[in-house]
């Protein structure tokens, strides 16, 4: 026969608040490390997409020239189709211009 008895258990123990949690150096402490953390990665973000930006640019280019080459190849009916594309590739380009101004001012350069 088993004897059902009362497992003894530590008696609770009343504790403070600070001596369980991290308080405010703890606080302080996880802060720092986060933005230690954070900050290099946001730089490093930047610089990627202001790489991918150029690369696009510079491919987007590399595009129109070799269309440019390709529409003086055909003759003069080309040469309207020339221009207008090369309008929308002006627009598209000074877009992208004036957004990495924008970003070059926001980021203090």
């Amino acid at each position: 026969m088993i004897v059902l008895t009362a497992t003894p258990s530590p008696t609770p123990v009343e504790m403070e608040a600070w001596v369980v949690s991290p308080g405010l150096e703890g606080f302080f402490w996880g802060f720092f490390l986060l933005a230690a953390a954070a900050i290099p990665l946001f730089w490093s973000m930047t610089r990627h997409m202001r790489r991918v930006d150029r690369n696009a640019r510079l491919r987007d280019e590399a595009e129109a020239a070799a269309a440019a080459a390709d529409d003086t190849a055909r003759g003069p009916a080309a040469d309207r189709a020339a221009t207008v594309a090369d309008d929308r590739s002006a627009r598209v380009a000074d877009d992208r211009s004036a957004s990495a101004a924008e970003d070059d001012a926001a980021a203090g350069r």
